[in-house]
């Protein structure tokens, strides 16, 4: 679909606003939410003119500055995983296949994942968002926003190197998974679900493991004897089971054991828990190494940043719930398939143990009113930032998931740019299936053998 020449698309594509920027579409957070909503908003409208801005140094998000090396959501977690997310996946699959910065299938788990190596994923995110002609602002955390008087948001700001810098736009996407832009913006939102919060991780990528044979069990019982034989490392190391991703060019092994409960608002409690998470670190490494096999390991990185699993939500015209999981309710506005469990990581449990609860259809849907603030309407929400309760926000979030929810937030802004009003949900599902998206999960690909 292409705008004529005398649409409001076609002009806002070539105005300033004032001395400053003007744009469609604004979407702040540059992970996999964010990448999907600039792709998402192409789509709808090749002619938008579409900023993405990202506070740190890559696009990626959790994927590559929080050292969060696996998409969770892209498949069922049955016997025989199906696909849950369209071709917006392949396009990048396809070229982390050719660069080998990925596997040709997914690993399992407890779930489903797909691994890739950190740089390739830089690298073809990159050359995705030029090839769909992004503008893409790195280093440019969001640190206000205005709002009009009938409640839409008209601009964000950026704190650049030389000073604060103002972009004007039509629609907005917040995917930064703080909600930051919602916050800013004087949009409705909350932090948590209920006053609890999904426990945060440090990633930790661990290399010189060439001539071991690790496993999740045998650095689980180690650390288990550790903490036996010296009761002090119970405060130290509370965590002792995780996932271990291999990666597959470094054959480094990535896992998530270095917890801290932090507010992720607060600049002084991350950097608290920073702290914590390298400490632990280190402590699990010193631990580790006494293995058969791992007397060569060592700490390639942690994080970079700390992995935040939830933080604020906005407060959305529909809140997903655990029922609707449990019932596999069926949305008339549906925008994506989800095949991932409720991942709850909890610090009062013993050994801060997480519980995975597989959805009891094996899928769920999530419906576009939950992406759609409550009280601003040109905001949309993707990725951990859209509405949903403690557990079905804890399933909704991840990454591959987060691929979809954007695409879908992305369309929908574009639209609204386009319109100056919302549009229709059977309008936004026609672009996403256009598009390729799976929308209906009793059709889902065919199943792979793992």
């Amino acid at each position: 679909m292409t705008a004529s020449k005398a649409s409001p698309v076609a002009r806002a594509g070539t105005q300033e606003h004032g001395k400053y920027p003007y744009y469609h579409v604004i979407i702040v957070g540059g992970g996999f939410a964010g990448v999907g909503a600039a792709i998402g908003a192409r789509q709808a409208f090749p002619e938008c003119r579409i900023l993405l801005l990202e506070s740190e140094s890559c696009l990626g998000g959790a994927g590559t500055h929080r050292g969060v090396y696996s998409l969770c959501g892209l498949y069922t977690c049955t016997e025989k995983p199906q696909r849950t997310i369209g071709t917006i996946w392949d396009t990048l699959r396809k070229p982390l296949e050719d660069i080998g910065a990925t596997y040709e299938k997914p690993t399992r788990h407890r779930g489903v994942f797909q691994i890739f190596e950190p740089e390739g994923m830089k690298y073809v995110l990159d050359l995705l968002m030029s090839q769909h002609s992004i503008h893409v602002l790195l280093h440019s955390p969001v640190i206000s926003a205005s709002r009009s008087s009938d409640g839409r948001i008209t601009s964000v700001t950026v704190q650049e190197r030389q000073g604060p810098k103002i972009f004007h736009g039509r629609a907005f996407v917040d995917a930064s998974g703080d909600g930051d832009l919602a916050f800013h913006g004087g949009a409705s939102v909350r932090y948590g679900n209920h006053g609890s919060i999904n426990l945060g991780t440090l990633s930790t990528r661990f290399g010189g493991l060439k001539d071991a044979n690790p496993s999740a069990e045998l650095w689980k019982q180690a650390i288990l004897a550790a903490k036996a034989k010296d009761p002090k490392l119970e405060s130290k190391i509370p965590k002792v089971s995780s996932v271990q991703l291999r990666l597959p060019q470094s054959g480094d092994i990535t896992t998530y054991l270095a917890s801290a409960p932090y507010d992720a608002r607060d600049s002084h409690s991350i950097t608290r828990a920073e702290q914590l998470g390298k400490q632990q670190a280190f402590e699990y490494l010193r631990i580790l190494r006494q293995l058969p096999g791992h007397e060569k390991m060592h700490l390639v990185s942690s994080g970079p940043n700390f992995g935040t699993r939830e933080s604020r939500h906005i407060n959305a015209q529909y809140q997903l719930r655990v029922e609707d999981i449990n019932h596999r309710t069926r949305f008339h506005d549906v925008i994506a398939i989800c095949g991932w469990g409720m991942e709850w990581h909890d610090q009062t449990a013993e050994n801060w143990a997480s519980t995975f609860t597989l959805p009891p259809h094996d899928i769920f849907e999530i419906p576009l009113r939950c992406l759609v603030s409550v009280d601003t309407p040109n905001l949309l929400a993707a990725g951990r930032c859209l509405d949903a309760d403690r557990l079905a926000g804890s399933a909704a979030r991840v990454m591959g998931t987060g691929l979809a929810t954007g695409q879908a937030a992305g369309v929908t802004a574009a639209l609204v740019a386009s319109q100056g009003s919302f549009p229709d949900a059977k309008e936004v599902q026609r672009i996403l299936r256009l598009n390729g998206a799976i929308l209906d999960g009793d059709t889902l690909p065919e199943s792979i053998n793992l």
